[in-house]
């Protein structure tokens, strides 16, 4: 009976060591979104826009191309001279032309160009590859459970 017991033990040990911490997943996780953010980077980063003017881009895509300093300083919030400086670079850079509205010169209208448009249409078609890439091998099945247990993932940390 003392060998079943130490034996039972030994088991119990293994399929202790085996059991994956929770300190573990969070590793992943943070390591998935380190390198999913440096794929995109690397991808992104031979367009010439830095990522926070190109997020302004995106922003100005998404809303038709028009929108003001204070609508984007809004959306993003952040300071209406953070936004401005964002603006000065992609302007120097031909993605948006800025004009002054006319019922207020205190009001800037910023509008994406053909240009800024471009670099917008390439980086969703390297968000796509990237999205591809990323879930490749994994089946539709392993998709539904792997979205089931993240949304259980957002509920509990919902709950700070």
């Amino acid at each position: 009976m003392l060998i079943v017991n130490r034996l039972i033990n030994e088991v119990i040990t293994v399929l202790d060591k085996k059991i994956i911490s929770s300190r573990e997943i969070q590793h992943k996780f943070m390591c998935i979104g380190r390198m999913h953010r440096q794929a995109i980077e690397n991808k992104i980063g031979t367009t010439g826009v830095h990522k926070s003017q190109h997020m302004i881009l995106m922003h100005l895509y998404r809303n038709s191309g028009e929108l003001s300093q204070k609508d984007i300083a809004n959306h993003f919030e952040i300071s209406p001279a953070a936004v401005a400086v964002s603006l000065k670079k992609l302007e120097a850079g031909g993605y948006i032309e800025r004009n002054c509205a006319l019922s207020d010169n205190r009001y800037n209208e910023i509008k994406i160009t053909k240009k800024g448009k471009e670099v917008v249409e390439y980086s969703r078609k390297v968000f796509e590859c990237i999205d591809e890439k990323t879930f490749e091998g994994i089946s539709a099945e392993e998709r539904e459970i792997l979205t089931s247990l993240l949304d259980k993932i957002i509920f509990n940390l919902k709950q700070f």
